[in-house]
């Protein structure tokens, strides 16, 4: 057989074998024995190279023929490695882009990963790169002492077999392509399939496979909706001849699939066409998520709402029916509440009152004494003119004596004079709540002045400190019964067992408002308590007192002067009621 003809059978035989993995290797190895002949080579290799540039691996599938002492040998080698990691022999042949001359131990080590060499291993070989553009898509390697010379002296082999490495490196991208979409379409946990313009499956992810009840998306191909999902099979046949003659998109569909087990679950699916680079529609894409579960809580929360609305129907009913009782105990408890109030205010003025009469006795008391003493030495004089027996010295001692009980008298009256003065203004002012302007350090005084016979009794003093010169427009009822309730409410419950009480009031103006402090060091009040000390009927010593006195204040504070009132207490060191009144600033300060 001539070389041609040997050329043509090789042709022949390569082409037989349509497999490029060597999986299937009938022909393909008779191709290669006849390929071994044509070089006329003990030492063949052909191997086929493809380089992964997205996950920077290549790939070497080598054939290698040994024909030495007429026992031919076939090993098949594959390997996967780095790109950084390339055989030296592929280097070389990337930089050199034509046949080069190696010894057979650096060949068997490139493409057989060969270590363990005979005495041959420095026999020559040549070694023969196919490229397609820059990259080497396959090798062939023979033992020779000279070169062949099959890219030029055989062209047309050499073309053949380029035209073979390069059908193997395209079918191999193509692969790999398709690999790695159906493998993310896998990953999508949406359901996804594409069909032809007769609506027959070309694809699909395995999801959709899945739901088909197929064992992978490869089955789907020629498959129809009648084959899968025959109830429905109508519906969807509807809807891509719809998507595919109107060209619009169906976005959504909320649409029942039975499966082959009977059971119906709900779909959202979307539908577009496909268009070919000619504006011809050749098929349909479509993605669907399973919203059975979303289905179901739609229809639970729907009766739940029906539910709902029935039980808040009802309950408006039961609450409209309570809120008219609320208001008639509301106004019940209103005007309870007020006469609460003026009872209260009435008890704080009782306490001023019983306060004034026992300030007022003092003076008065002194003042009748200077009256009978100046009556006293009125007679001695009268006596002493009428018996004639009256000298200058005596007279003038008489009249001294007249003079002194004449200033202890007016003295005194001027005080009880002032302290009516002082208990009439406050008195009024806790029964009349209008505007006026005072002077609040004066004002405090004269409160601190009436009360001071219950002060004095309990041996507790008690300091005022402040600006003597803030004037305020206020109401001065409220300030009084303010002031009040706080001064009771220290003598009733703060110093009992204790000796040397105190109670300091203070005042300042910080940041537009005016602080007033009223502080003592008695007995305290348990932390638990504090935040009770504001509810009404809330007292320690329910014996002592209503409990209303600090809930009274509170409102007071709050709602008649728009403030703020804060309790701070350690048990056994003191107790401090801060208020805060809002202030607005004029010619004079005032609140």
């Amino acid at each position: 057989m001539s070389k041609s003809q040997q050329q043509l059978e090789f042709i022949r035989l390569l082409s037989l074998d349509s497999e490029i993995d060597f999986t299937k290797t009938m022909h393909f190895s008779f191709a290669m024995k006849k390929l071994s002949v044509l070089l006329d080579t003990p030492f063949f290799t052909f191997t086929l190279a493809y380089n992964d540039i997205q996950n920077k691996k290549s790939q070497y599938n080598t054939y290698c023929l040994t024909t030495a002492d007429n026992q031919p040998i076939e090993q098949r080698i594959s390997v996967n490695i780095e790109q950084r990691e390339q055989p030296d022999t592929i280097r070389l042949l990337s930089h050199q882009l034509k046949e080069i001359k190696q010894s057979k131990s650096q060949v068997m080590l490139s493409f057989l990963n060969n270590t363990d060499f005979s005495d041959t291993q420095n026999n020559n070989c040549y070694v023969l790169p196919f490229f397609l553009g820059d990259e080497i898509i396959g090798v062939i390697s023979y033992e020779s002492d000279t070169s062949n010379g099959l890219n030029s002296q055989s062209s047309s082999l050499y073309q053949f077999i380029h035209y073979v490495f390069s059908v193997a490196y395209t079918h191999r991208q193509k692969s790999m392509q398709i690999n790695t979409f159906q493998t993310v379409l896998n990953l999508m946990p949406q359901r996804v399939f594409w069909k032809n313009r007769e609506s027959v499956y070309l694809g699909s992810n395995k999801a959709f496979a899945n739901d088909a009840h197929l064992n992978s998306p490869r089955d789907i191909i020629g498959v129809t909706d009648f084959d899968i999902f025959p109830e429905q099979a109508q519906l969807y046949r509807s809807d891509d001849a719809n998507t595919m003659t109107s060209r619009e998109h169906l976005i959504s569909s909320e649409e029942p699939q039975t499966h082959a087990n009977g059971k119906t679950i709900w779909l959202r699916t979307s539908k577009r066409p496909i268009i070919n680079e000619f504006n011809e529609v050749i098929g349909i894409v479509g993605t669907y998520d399973d919203i059975s579960e979303l289905k179901n809580t739609q229809a639970e929360l729907s009766k739940a709402r029906d539910e709902l609305e029935e039980k808040i129907e009802e309950r408006t009913k039961e609450l409209s029916q309570t809120n008219k009782k609320l208001a008639v105990a509301f106004e019940s408890l209103k005007s309870t509440q007020d006469q609460l109030v003026e009872s209260e205010k009435m008890a704080a003025l009782g306490n001023l009152v019983a306060g004034i009469a026992h300030e007022i006795n003092t003076p008065i008391g002194i003042a009748v004494t200077g009256a009978s003493n100046l009556e006293h030495s009125a007679v001695l004089i009268k006596k002493a003119v009428e018996s004639g027996k009256i000298n200058r010295t005596s007279f003038i001692n008489q009249c001294n004596s007249l003079i002194s009980s004449s200033d202890i008298i007016l003295r005194n009256l001027e005080r009880a004079s002032e302290l009516v003065r002082n208990f009439k203004m406050i008195a009024v002012d806790q029964s009349n709540d209008e505007k006026r302007t005072i002077n609040f350090f004066k004002y405090l005084n004269d409160i601190i002045s009436t009360l001071s016979p219950r002060v004095n009794e309990q041996n507790i003093k008690m300091f005022l400190s402040g600006d003597e010169d803030l004037i305020l427009l206020t109401s001065p009822g409220t300030i009084a019964q303010i002031a009040t309730i706080l001064i009771d409410n220290a003598l009733t419950h703060a110093f009992k067992g204790i000796i040397n009480g105190q109670i300091k009031i203070s005042f300042k103006v910080q940041n537009e408002m005016l602080m007033l402090t009223v502080q003592d060091n008695g007995c305290g009040i348990e932390v638990g308590e504090i935040e009770k000390v504001f509810e009404p009927f809330y007292t320690i010593k329910r014996q002592d007192g209503t409990g209303l006195g600090l809930s009274i204040l509170y409102n007071l504070v709050t709602q008649s002067l728009n403030g703020k009132v804060t309790c701070f207490s350690a048990v056994d060191e003191y107790t401090q009621f801060i208020i805060a009144l809002p202030m607005t600033i004029n010619d004079k300060k005032v609140i």
